[in-house]
């Protein structure tokens, strides 16, 4: 259900108007230039997004030898469905997937069936899914998207997939930053701030710099998950594809009596994969490296002032990442 390969679930806003298109509909889009916004994605959801599409496109195109990203959507499906050869019925593209032993779309699935009562925890909106955190109830409300539709599920469990840190015993974060209290920050050069021009970018020029790697894992999400802390120890980085887009909890969708969708979440004994030796640096291509203490860029409060622009950008103090 809600197969993102075919179904149009993603609203998108062009010139000639808004429409809605299923992934593949929503590459080819992009690669022709024609996405002016996607109405569902809220602002700090936007980097999640881009480099989701990005690894994602990138890693499809590897994997045939295509060194030039296609404009047409059967083309993109085609080229999406190969990374998941032992799905036929494409599992690990739908949102929802009642098996819990099969994956679905950014959710791991379980070892067995007996582990559905882990899953203990509801969540009935999208942004009580997401990253950010709004416990405050300050300027960003808690729960307010009652009628978020798939896209609006579709991002945020993006942005939690990639993005989260650590909130608490059992919701550990990503690797790619420097540790549960970090940040997944985003250098890149652009042709402009469209959407398309952006992703094109950076799709082409990661296919001249990252070495095919389709033999390794590559989307987590397709890899049995109970939060075992010995499961971790399993994920070797050496052993994964280097855009690999991991995912950080156990998150399951499920589909309410009105056809509308909320999540179960269940908790970890340890993070999905055991980095924190590395101190963010997985080679995110995205991500800044402090030459002189070894880590991962992680923002502090303040935000981009200018003596830290100057500093990041021009002080030699920072390994640039590959598409800065």
């Amino acid at each position: 259900m809600f197969n993102i390969l075919e179904e149009p679930i993603i609203r998108v806003r062009t010139r000639a108007g808004e429409t809605w298109a299923s992934l593949p509909e929503t590459f080819a889009l992009l690669m022709r230039d024609e996405v002016e916004a996607f109405p569902a994605l809220r602002p700090h959801q936007r980097h999640a997004w881009h480099a989701f599409l990005v690894q994602l496109g990138a890693m499809a195109l590897q994997r045939t030898g295509e060194s030039e990203p296609p404009t047409d959507a059967p083309k993109w499906q085609a080229l999406i469905r190969g990374l998941t050869p032992g799905f036929p019925a494409d599992e690990p593209w739908q949102l929802v997937v009642d098996d819990i032993t099969k994956p679905a779309f950014m959710q791991p699935p379980a070892s067995a069936a007996e582990r559905e009562p882990d899953y203990k925890n509801e969540v009935r909106t999208p942004d009580e899914l997401d990253m950010l955190v709004t416990a405050k109830n300050h300027d960003l409300k808690m729960s307010v998207a009652s009628d978020g539709g798939a896209d609006d599920w579709l991002f945020a469990l993006i942005s939690l997939q990639t993005m989260e840190g650590f909130a608490g015993s059992g919701n550990y974060g990503i690797s790619r930053m420097n540790g549960g209290l970090g940040s997944r920050p985003a250098f890149s050069l652009a042709p402009s701030e469209r959407f398309g021009a952006h992703a094109k970018r950076d799709i082409t020029f990661l296919l001249k710099d990252t070495a095919a790697a389709d033999s390794r894992d590559a989307l987590l999400w397709l890899l049995p998950w109970d939060g075992a802390k010995a499961e971790a120890l399993l994920l070797d980085l050496d052993k994964l594809n280097p855009l690999y887009i991991e995912i950080c909890r156990r998150v399951r969708f499920r589909q309410n009596n009105k056809g509308g969708l909320y999540a179960i979440e269940a908790t970890s004994k340890a993070a999905r994969i055991e980095a924190k030796a590395l101190k963010g640096r997985t080679g995110d291509p995205w991500t800044p490296i402090n030459l002189k203490e070894s880590k991962a860029l992680t923002m502090a409060a303040g935000g981009f002032t200018y003596k830290r622009m100057v500093n990041y950008l021009t002080s030699g103090d920072w390994e640039q990442p590959a598409l800065l």
